[in-house]
């Protein structure tokens, strides 16, 4: 006879909450990211303390040298409220940092200790807060909440690709979404140096480069470190900004190839790196140390380059990988990298920004720059394209279906479920073929079957001119987008309701997904008839008209069968 069964073992452990199961993934992605990059982390949860008549407790602390990271970890969407409950503690913090390091320590032994050992006395400490949520908050919420970093789970992602990738190299762009200046952090606070970095090089005459009048073109060696230290390969703001995300993301597998490259063959990669400079670089005569004016030489000028010193300052338009393979790592070759990585021998050539260029304005030149190097070794994808074309053209069809589709996935039906960055869900409905194939026809310029030829705007037809004004025509863009915004999520409501409103949701596996690009152009197929035929109405009519879109057979409609599908939904429901 066997033993009995032990009652205890024998129950089933019960489900863990889906909530906490979330918090527990997002801490760790969190401290994970962190740790990559060189923070330790300082535990604190649960640990209850008063400062300056406010009491509280911490979510989580991370500590790198000087620079103090206070994490509150929210799942969802963070409501205003919470943010602003929270607000009031931080505000404290942030106003007299050296007092809360000081006080704080008392509650908080093993924070006493970090600050301790650190060698910084308490008014070197940078303390910020991030306030850390899956589905982020407003943008109207991160305006007046300044003093607080918002990470949502886009921006999160980002950090947690480049941190996989470039390791504790990563710090040096996590900085400056923190808002802190290279002379803040570290060993820099204590020095008295400017904070600029100098290279030797050559300058070619204005006249020789081709370029615009004003850009001045360099050429000098760099070493590994600073490119690392001072480049940017998206964009200066890529956690920020979805519509600059135009260059590829760093490719681990090549990084990691050309990484052992270096260790194996012992050499540098010999072709030059294309970059762009700031326009408050200064170029001056090695011996006289005078400002050097490319317009007045007539040959290639030996220059001393002098770059601030400061996270985001180079552009790296082409050779991203043959800079960041040097990234401080603790894989097995970092050893023979590490030595590599201060000697000054990447061919670096860099256009200086003439003064007083807008950010929008080096914007569209960087992504031209790009898109004429990369396109003529290999078609740009489609989705980079579209990114690029709405930097560059913004009154295309194209980009205006771009920043549409960007508009639907912030507020509408569509809201969270569209993937507009790299960086977002790979569960989210991807959406370049929604702006080739399905809102890029239903917005064109011409044609009865698009909203432009129902839009009632007096003056449209000045939209589509180059000469009309600018500001009059930037007028007219936003007006077209309202208007079709409203159109298509007058429909889109009506199907939601019509197919039901659970249907809408992202299903964890693509094969049980209603919603995707297919459906969604078939939607858009549908609007375009609607138009074609003078039948666009109310979101009411719409209710009516699609009653029994619930039975409707979506899945007989694969992949491009789109315009089948538009085509049906028309003939039986309108």
């Amino acid at each position: 006879m066997g033993k009995p069964r032990n009652r205890e073992k024998s129950k089933r452990r019960k489900p863990i909450d889906p909530q906490k199961l979330a918090k527990r993934r997002q801490v760790w992605k969190l401290r994970s990211v962190f740790s990559r990059i060189g923070f330790a982390h300082i535990p604190s949860n649960g640990i209850e303390f008063t400062f300056n008549g406010r009491t509280g407790e911490l979510d989580e602390i991370f500590q790198q040298d000087n620079v103090i990271v206070i994490c509150e970890c929210t799942i969802g969407k963070a409501v205003t409220e919470h943010v602003t409950k929270k607000s009031i503690l931080f505000g404290k913090i942030l106003s007299e940092p050296s007092a809360w390091v000081k006080e704080y320590s008392a509650f908080n032994p093993r924070f006493k200790a970090s600050v301790s050992n650190s060698g910084y006395n308490l008014t070197e400490f940078r303390v910020r807060i991030v306030y850390v949520s899956t589905e982020g908050v407003s943008d109207e919420v991160e305006k007046h909440f300044e003093n607080i970093r918002f990470l949502d789970g886009t921006r999160l992602r980002y950090f947690e690709l480049l941190s996989h990738t470039i390791h504790r190299s990563a710090r040096h762009e996590f900085f400056k979404y923190l808002k802190l200046d290279h002379s803040e952090i570290g060993d820099q606070i204590h020095s008295v140096k400017d904070s600029a970095r100098k290279f030797s090089g050559h300058l070619l005459p204005e006249a020789h480069s081709g370029y615009p009048s004003g850009f001045k073109v360099v050429s000098f060696y760099a070493d590994p470190a600073a490119l690392l230290a001072l480049s940017y390969v998206l964009r200066q703001d890529s956690w920020r900004d979805a519509d600059g995300l135009y260059q590829r993301i760093l490719i681990k597998g090549k990084i990691g190839k050309m990484r052992k490259y270096l260790v194996e063959k012992k050499r540098v990669f010999v072709n030059n790196i294309i970059v762009t400079l700031p326009g408050d670089t200064l170029l001056l005569d090695p011996a006289t140390r005078k400002s050097i004016d490319a317009v007045k030489l007539h040959q290639t000028e030996q220059v001393s380059i002098i770059i601030p010193y400061s996270a985001n300052m180079i552009g790296l338009v082409d050779g991203q990988h043959r800079v960041f393979c040097y990234y401080e790592g603790k894989d097995p070759l970092e050893r023979e990298i590490a030595s590599l990585r201060t000697r000054q021998n990447l061919l670096v050539t860099g256009l200086v920004f003439p003064e007083g260029w807008s950010p929008n304005r080096k914007r569209e030149f960087e992504a031209r720059l790009f898109l004429e190097i990369n396109d003529n070794q290999a078609r740009a994808r489609s989705a980079l394209k579209q990114s690029i074309e709405l930097i560059l053209n913004r009154y295309s069809t194209t980009a205006i279906a771009k920043d549409i589709t960007n508009r639907l996935a912030l507020k509408g039906p569509l809201a969270d479920l569209l993937q507009i960055s790299f960086f977002d869900p790979s569960n989210k409905i991807k959406t370049t073929s929604i702006v080739s194939y399905g809102l890029r026809p239903l917005l064109k310029f011409d044609g009865a079957d698009s909203l432009f030829s129902t839009w009632a705007h007096r003056y449209k037809r000045r939209l589509t001119i180059n000469a009309t004004a600018a500001v009059e025509r930037s007028s007219l863009r936003e007006a077209y987008i309202e208007y079709c915004i409203s159109c298509i999520n007058d429909f889109l409501i009506a199907a939601k309701l019509g197919t039901g409103a659970d249907r809408w949701k992202l299903e964890p596996r693509k094969a049980n997904q209603f919603l995707t690009p297919t459906v969604l152009n078939g939607f858009f197929v549908c609007l375009r008839r609607l138009a074609e035929s003078s039948k666009l109405t109310t979101r009411g009519n719409y209710e009516r008209a699609l009653h029994g879109i619930d039975k409707f057979p979506f899945s007989k409609y694969k992949s491009s069968g789109w315009k089948a599908l538009g085509d049906d939904l028309y003939e039986k429901f309108f």
